[in-house]
């Protein structure tokens, strides 16, 4: 052979197969590497997501305290201990225990609370009230002139300090000035709540319906005052917090009383939920409370178990100032191995998962039984733990 045709000669069958070999090691080293970034940045971007959105949640929880009891207190006491409310379909009370903040104990370490705050919703409208001047047959009442409602609007009546229920209402017709207030003003405003319409039921629903005036006498109840609670646009609401499917979500026990139901697998909630945080796996609330109810200095931290399961005794309610929540957000990947470990806060509450507060009272948190998928346990997560003290200030103020 010429050393022409040398020169022409291709690869042979040896340095091809290295060479094959060589290119496919260093594709696999990229592809890895590749594969590896790509891990890492989808668990830091769900981190921040799960991370910012909890932040978000606790926010709102925080605005839904700040309104608890709004439109329910006056002149530093309640309008009433009990009271009355129908939602247009249901009887969602009659004659209970009114409470600005209701926590529902999820049953153990490892299952979530539920929160309740009921109050009057937030309006560009005071939420003061007015003078009751008469109560004209369970059906219209009429207040001074400077209560300024509308039509739609919903009020509260009661009478603080006479220990009788107060009874939420809504305003059927527009107000009507009157010049027949009972002698008790030269002018007063109708403010009609006919019965069976908006928010108003029949005469007989109620267990207790006293009869509301300027003063007390034989046949009413005084005296009476009318707090708006609520406009046409905004309602009234018990804005309600759960953890379902690994969600926390929000929802208006008011109008639906009942948690409703979810799906995990599409992620689906009922009607009337909202959505608020994913990847959110453990809710816990505690009563922050006072030592007697002239005082607003939290005293103590106490679980919604035993005397404070369920509705607690009048005076303790009093007691009640302040919520404390902690929200535990779970990473949404799964580690290689396990990336937690148990954590024992500084005053000896043993926890299987991370600490929250570092007080005595702290709540235990246990993630042993939170899902996880097969082969998988609650260590090969990371998780972050959100905790808020929110006071009660409309509970506050009001003392």
């Amino acid at each position: 052979m010429s050393k022409h045709h040398k020169l022409q000669g291709g690869f042979s069958l040896v340095e091809v197969l290295v060479a094959s070999a060589v290119g496919l090691i260093v594709a696999l080293a990229v592809t890895s590497a590749v594969v590896s970034s790509g891990r890492q940045f989808s668990i830091l971007t769900g981190n921040v997501s799960a991370q910012s959105s909890a932040q978000i949640s606790l926010s709102l929880i925080d605005q839904a305290a700040r309104s608890a009891g709004a439109g329910f207190y006056g002149n530093g006491q309640t309008l009433c201990p009990t009271w009355n409310a129908y939602n247009g379909t249901t009887v969602i009370s009659d004659g209970a225990r009114f409470m600005p903040v209701r926590i529902v104990d999820g049953g153990g370490a490892g299952v979530s609370d539920r929160i309740v705050f009921t109050g009057g919703a937030s309006s560009s409208k005071p939420l003061s009230g007015a003078p009751v001047m008469m109560d004209v047959s369970g059906a219209s009442i009429q207040v001074s002139r400077g209560g300024d409602f509308a039509n739609g609007e919903i009020g509260v009546i009661g009478a603080p300090g006479t220990g009788q229920p107060c009874t939420l209402f809504s305003i059927t017709q527009a107000p009507t000035d009157t010049a027949a207030c009972g002698g008790n003003a030269t002018a007063c405003k109708l403010l009609v709540r006919t019965p069976n319409a908006g928010l108003n039921p029949g005469p007989a629903v109620y267990t207790t319906r006293p009869t509301y005036g300027f003063d007390a006498t034989g046949t009413t109840t005084g005296p009476a005052v009318v707090s708006r609670v609520g406009t046409a646009a905004s309602g009234f609401r018990q804005d309600a917090f759960a953890v379902q499917c690994s969600a926390l979500v929000r929802y208006n026990a008011f109008a639906t009383p009942s948690l409703p139901a979810c799906t995990s697998s599409p992620l689906a909630f009922g009607s009337g939920v909202e959505a608020l945080a994913t990847d959110i796996v453990l809710m816990h609330a505690q009563y922050g409370v006072s030592s007697t109810a002239a005082s607003d200095v939290v005293t103590s931290w106490v679980e919604a178990t035993g005397a404070w399961a369920g509705t607690p005794a009048a005076a303790d309610i009093a007691r009640i100032k302040a919520v404390r929540v902690v929200l535990v957000a779970r990473s949404r990947e799964a580690d290689g191995g396990a990336v937690t470990a148990a954590c024992t806060n500084g005053a000896a509450v043993a926890n299987t998962g991370p600490c929250s507060f570092q007080d005595a009272s702290a709540p235990v948190i246990d993630l042993s039984t939170v899902p996880v998928p097969s082969g998988r346990s609650w260590q090969n997560y990371r998780y972050r733990v959100h905790a808020a003290v929110l006071p009660l200030r409309a509970v506050i103020w009001s003392d």
